[in-house]
Formats: structure tokens, sequence, C-alpha cells
């Protein structure tokens, strides 16, 4: 397994910008400590992008979504997660940093799959509240796919409402139309054998 050694002591970003890469793990810094999970799995990543590709084609050209892009939160104890999907304005991205400040960030999209709903509901919803992003979309893969919607409201996030079927969703002031069940991959149908 290629995981970096743990450390034994809170991480700095420049620790953090000089760590390898860690193939098949999904690397964040919560609080100066690293956490490693595994890779997600292709279903996560078919959504992820495919939501990400939707919000970007949806968007006005001031705004961009990303995916997989490094968000710092906070630099002191040091936080860095790596969100499913962010919108950002374009002129950040023309820019090119290593990560996007949080106060740049929008909109986050987290894709939650068994192991990691505890951590895109309660941490990183505290998380982002708390930094000021305006607005927060969890997708649950765990079963029929299902896309909630939070707005920043007074400094805690307005629940939107939860949704299975196709939606109409505010994107950073734009209107975006989800359908979730099109963000996982449709099951192939085996072919059946020939008969003789």
């Amino acid at each position: 397994m290629n995981v970096p050694s743990y450390p034994d002591h809170l991480l700095s970003l420049d620790e953090w910008s000089a760590m390898p890469e860690s193939e098949g793990h999904h690397m964040e810094v919560c609080e100066g400590v690293l956490i490693a999970a595994p890779s997600p799995g292709t279903a996560h990543d078919h959504a992820a992008v495919t939501l990400a590709l939707l919000l970007d084609e949806n968007l006005p050209d001031e705004w961009c979504a990303l995916g997989g892009a490094e968000v710092l939160v906070t630099e002191n104890p040091l936080t860095v997660r790596c969100p499913d999907v962010i919108v950002v304005g374009s002129s950040l991205v023309e820019a090119d940093p290593d990560r996007a400040p949080i106060s740049e960030v929008k909109l986050i999209v987290e894709v939650t799959v068994d192991g990691t709903a505890r951590t895109d509901r309660v941490t990183k919803f505290s998380e982002y509240a708390e930094a000021g992003v305006p607005q927060y979309w969890i997708v649950d893969l765990g079963g029929p796919p299902v896309i909630a919607a939070f707005t920043l409201v007074d400094g805690w996030y307005r629940f939107d409402g939860e949704h299975s079927g196709t939606v109409t969703l505010d994107a950073v002031g734009s209107e975006v139309t989800v359908t979730p069940s099109t963000l996982v991959p449709a099951p192939v149908n085996p072919v059946a054998p020939a008969h003789g």
C-alpha cells in the first residue's frame, strides 16, 4: 500500500504540499491531521463528473465548476478538503492557484458513499457553513440516488429539500435541472446466449 507514513505532528501547509500522490486513496487534512480514505469507486466518480459537467454547461461564463480541486478551509490549524465538485469564479481558474481559498467557493457538492456519510453530513456540513460557503449539495448514492440542497442563512445551512426525481435547483443564482437517477451509470443488460 502506498500511503504516506502517518506524521507524528500536525501538518503544515508546506508539508501537505510536499506530500506525494497516494494511489488508491482519497487524502484530506482536518485540523492538521492527515485523513486517508479508500478511493470511493467508479459510481461515485461518474456522479461527480456528471454533476461537474452539468453545472459547467449551465452556469454563466463568469463561473466554473471543478471536480477534484483542493480547497483550503483554514491554514492554522490546517484543513484542506477535496470536494467532489466546487463552483468558483472563472477569474480564480485563470489565476490557477494550487488550491482554492474557501472564501472563493460559492457551491460545494459532496457525493456520499459508504463510509463518508457522517463526514459529509456532519463534519463538512459544519466546516463549510462556518467558512461561509453559500450553497452545499449532498448527493447520496446509498440507495436510489437523491440530492439534498442547502443554502447558508445567518451562518447555518437551511434545508431546501431532498429530491429523487428531476428538480430545478438554484446554483449560484442560475437554474440548473438535475435528474439524480442519471448520475449513476445505467445497468448493462447481459446479452442472452443464442440458442442453436
